[in-house]
């Protein structure tokens, strides 16, 4: 049987598959899907889209006067989605040795392990390489040639990195982690490359910049936000207009900074609209037999997907050391 997966497992089918086993501790859910935009690629491994230039109105100086014309610009880029899949085999013996059905089980870590993968794509795109051009592979935008490889310093400065020692804006570079000073930066950058007010904005730490944030005075006080993280012991989910994700797939890197002497977790803000998320086939399951197997139990899952960023003034990282 196949079933189709949008978003996690059917109701019915884990009632169907009950169990009690115990799961290794992973990541089960998809964290990054729901900050991102989607689009579904038919008959193609490829899907082009347009970004439209910036248009301008000119003063009209006399009565009946010849009326301007322009050519529109646009800048077409490119999502591929990439085939995934992974198979378990349940020999029919293990039954004899075991009280309980584990293929539900296997059906929620291939699941999970789906949405793993998902995160990895889009946590992939914020800087990857984009391919562009009237024709998909003409050329490619790179992240490090759009300035993404330069400190946000000044509105002017046209960096896309907020260092972990910045020292512009309200920041001290003496304070290498997460701070409000650096989320400051952050709605500066995005405001100063005129980004849609009403777009929700992203930003994904890890565990430890969550701690720095559990140290910030304007984080913790009720007199700051209408809520009490050290009440809760959790995080805020969302604090001075950022919707926050705390993600293990933000890890610390090797002299990654952009001085390439500071180990760094490099962590990306952005708006929703700046990842297109594409997908040529849902997320699948197919439940076989396998008679050439001794006609084992064949779970298989299969999914295809890629991501791709559609605008390098949505993206900006900071880092933490």
């Amino acid at each position: 049987m196949a079933i189709t997966v949008t978003g996690g497992i059917p109701t019915w089918f884990i009632d169907q598959f009950e169990s009690t086993l115990q799961h290794v501790q992973q990541q089960t859910d998809c964290l990054f899907g729901p900050a991102v935009r989607r689009t579904t690629i038919i008959g193609a491994e490829d899907k082009a889209f347009d970004i439209m230039g910036s248009l301008t109105l000119v003063a009209k100086t006399e009565r009946n006067g010849e009326t301007p014309t322009t050519d529109a610009t646009a800048q077409r880029r490119w999502v591929t989605a990439s085939p995934f899949h992974q198979g378990i085999l349940k020999d029919r013996d293990d039954d004899l040795q075991m009280l309980i059905d584990p293929q539900g089980d296997f059906v929620i870590d291939l699941v999970s392990a789906a949405h793993r993968l998902e995160d990895d794509i889009i946590v992939a795109a914020f800087d990857a390489d984009v391919v562009s051009g009237r024709r998909y592979g003409d050329s490619s935008i790179k992240w490090a040639e759009s300035g993404g490889n330069t400190k946000y310093t000044t509105p002017t400065s046209g960096g896309r990195v907020i260092a972990h020692d910045c020292a512009s804006g309200n920041c001290n570079a003496s304070d290498t982690g997460m701070t409000v000073e650096k989320v400051q930066l952050v709605l500066e950058y995005f405001a100063v490359n005129e980004t849609k007010r009403d777009e929700q904005i992203f930003g994904a730490i890890s565990p430890r910049q969550a701690t720095n944030l559990f140290g910030q005075e304007e984080y913790v006080s009720i007199d700051y936000n209408d809520s009490k993280p050290l009440v809760s012991g959790y995080p805020l989910k969302k604090w001075m207009g950022v919707n926050w994700i705390i993600s293990n797939k933000i890890v610390l890197g090797s002299s990654n900074d952009l001085d390439g002497n500071t180990n760094v977790y490099r962590c990306p803000f952005w708006k929703q609209s700046a990842i297109k998320l594409a997908t040529r086939s849902n997320f699948s399951i197919q439940i076989s037999d396998r008679p050439d197997l001794s006609h084992a139990q064949q779970i298989y899952a299969h999914m295809s997907m890629g991501a791709a960023r559609t605008d390098e003034d949505l993206v900006c990282f900071v880092e933490c050391q």
